[in-house]
């Protein structure tokens, strides 16, 4: 059962990715599973690895609601241009408001993954029927969200490390 669940779940996130990003783009899924006799529960790991064989930059971030099909458009409105609480991303780099702030998944974590690099994504949980991050990762091609904003984004908004770690309950 729990082969078919990660089975199921690589082919989704496959498939999501691969609507977003219709260009070279290589997605390697790895999941694996072991017990930690300290916390005493079984942890599983799932790797989803990107790796941008094209020649343009591709951009990467977590939503906050699933993307259940959602349009280009539409995924870049709500990441960047709708409010989360009082500003909404794109304000909140106008106005200089993420410089001393810690990233943040779901509101103002970006990787930009150039061209021939490879970006890892580890999704730790102890539930195997958990499924929280399932559809939220997206990726576009940088330039298109560019033009979308009609602007370019600065360097220092993108997450720097070529991996990240999100903890599921």
């Amino acid at each position: 059962m729990k082969t078919m669940i990660y089975i199921i779940f690589s082919i989704f996130l496959f498939c999501a990715i691969n609507l977003n990003a219709q260009c070279q783009i290589r997605i390697d899924t790895i999941s694996f599973c072991y017990f930690n006799g300290i916390t005493e529960q079984t942890q599983t790991i799932d790797k989803y690895q990107i790796k941008n064989n094209s020649n343009e930059e591709y951009l990467t971030w977590v939503s906050l609601i699933p993307t259940n099909n959602k349009s280009n458009i539409e995924l870049m409105h709500d990441f960047f241009k709708r409010k989360k609480s009082d500003f909404s991303l794109i304000e909140m780099m106008y106005e200089n408001l993420l410089d001393k702030q810690p990233i943040s998944i779901g509101y103002s974590f970006i990787k930009n993954i150039t061209v021939g690099k490879t970006f890892s994504y580890f999704i730790a949980k102890t539930d195997t029927e958990a499924n929280r991050y399932q559809g939220r990762i997206v990726l576009m091609k940088k330039r298109e969200v560019e033009q979308y904003l009609k602007t370019q984004i600065d360097e220092k908004y993108f997450f720097k490390l070529s991996s990240i770690l999100l903890i599921q309950k």
